[in-house]
């Protein structure tokens, strides 16, 4: 697989890599993966997984060795904390990994970077559990985002999945969620948020969130449930006019081949212009963009990657890929297309390949090491960036203040007040608008 530049390390007995930030459904947060080959046949089925319910995106490469600490006066002060606290603190201590676990989490949270994270064992466990693309939830993925005004963190939805419970009602990307049930998650890490969410299908838990344009908290009760989320949906959306309609929703391992058969399926079917969905796609698996990109994309760099100290790095579109220039394009994104659909989306966008349409997407742009632990936990530490073809860093705001791919043109967002509005149907009328984007193109 190609080298993204992040690594998975684990202190005995391989030395083995991952990028990424993680939301376990409902979530870690938003981020970019490189691969985990804990046994390669398991961490891509848990890619498959974790691309449903995360952004990210994946590779593989081999990690150097970690050299042995030289100044070991930061941990004697660590182990001379913990002890004191053993043997003096008022109440006896039953489980002292907690302890190492919080020093841990200290460290990580004096970085300031919302995206680098801990990861208990049984925590990275369940992040490593093999799912065949089924899962018990409210089909929603959060994230931890930091407001810019006032430096807060805010679990924020990020996307819904429209197999789930929650596209049944009127929760929202972009909602803060400040309650889970009776429980306010101020201050509460984005894994125990996800813990209060996380239940047995057919119970019910209501959340309530903060919706910007919106002056009062709203109250949505979700019905957990079991969701199977689709890799890919395609269809000609007009058979008339031979127009093509393709959504992309998540880079996991089969990505590459149902994409293929669904552009083969459509292109003998006369497609001439087509409507390339990858809104509220998360990401997954780093190979994946840049295969599916170098199907519309024939030479250039689909992204670049920077680590700290080193020159950007550019991975090219894969020769001899692309569908036929003539077919049209209009892709359509939103907040929730995050890491490996925003490199694709950038892809289409900076080779003029295809006209970007929507919302802002997710914006992120920053890659995360998932560094496995000695006993079985893990960090995800923030490592590098992505760039976009033109070398443009989406994290960084533009003149007006927005992060993320800049659609070529916009399309409204759901009204704040129209509380009763279920998602699936405003993103209904937003695949409307990007057919009617195209045929402009295609008179």
């Amino acid at each position: 697989m190609r080298d993204g530049g992040s690594k998975l390390t684990k202190t005995h007995p391989r030395l083995l890599i991952v990028i990424g930030v993680v939301i376990a459904i409902m979530a870690f947060g938003a981020g970019t993966f490189a691969g985990m080959e804990f046994g390669r046949g398991t961490f891509l089925n848990t890619a498959a997984r974790v691309a449903q319910i995360t952004s990210g995106t994946f590779e593989t490469r081999k990690d150097v060795n970690i050299p042995g600490a030289t100044n070991l006066n930061a941990l004697e002060v660590i182990w001379e904390v913990r002890e004191k606290i053993k043997q003096q603190f008022v109440y006896p201590i039953k489980d002292d990994k907690k302890l190492t676990y919080g020093a841990v989490r200290g460290m990580l949270a004096s970085l300031g970077d919302p995206f680098t994270r801990y990861l208990e064992p049984d925590e990275f466990k369940d992040f490593r559990t093999d799912n065949s693309g089924h899962f018990d939830g409210i089909g929603a993925v959060l994230e931890m985002k930091t407001d810019d005004k006032t430096a807060h963190d805010d679990v924020v939805i990020s996307s819904i999945l429209p197999e789930g419970p929650a596209a049944k009602t009127n929760l929202r990307p972009a909602d803060i969620v400040i309650k889970v049930d009776d429980t306010v998650v101020d201050g509460m890490s984005l894994t125990d948020v996800v813990k209060l969410i996380r239940g047995m299908r057919g119970t019910p838990v209501k959340l309530t969130v903060i919706r910007k344009g919106n002056d009062k908290p709203l109250a949505i009760t979700i019905v957990r449930a079991s969701v199977e989320v689709k890799v890919v949906e395609y269809k000609m959306l007009d058979p008339e006019k031979k127009i093509g309609y393709i959504w992309l929703r998540q880079f996991n391992q089969n990505a590459v081949k149902e994409m293929r058969l669904a552009v083969d399926d459509l292109t003998k079917q006369g497609m001439k212009g087509l409507v390339f969905d990858l809104s509220m796609d998360p990401g997954g698996i780093l190979d994946a963009a840049i295969e599916i990109g170098s199907m519309f994309v024939d030479h250039g760099p689909i992204v670049w990657t920077k680590e700290r100290g080193q020159e950007p790095k550019a991975l090219n579109a894969i020769p001899g890929s692309a569908i036929d220039k003539n077919i049209k394009m209009v892709t359509l994104i939103d907040g929730g297309s995050a890491s490996a659909s925003e490199i694709v989306g950038g892809a289409l966008q900076d080779s003029g390949r295809s006209l970007l349409v929507g919302q802002n997407s997710f914006g992120k742009a920053k890659v995360q090491t998932i560094c496995e632990l000695q006993d079985d936990s893990a960090i995800f530490l923030s490592t590098a960036v992505y760039l976009m073809p033109k070398m443009r860093d989406i994290s960084i705001k533009d003149k007006d203040g927005k992060k993320g791919l800049k659609p070529d043109v916009f399309f409204p967002e759901p009204d704040p007040n129209k509380t009763d509005l279920k998602f699936k149907e405003w993103h209904d009328d937003q695949v409307g608008m990007a057919k009617a984007e195209l045929l402009k193109l295609m008179k």
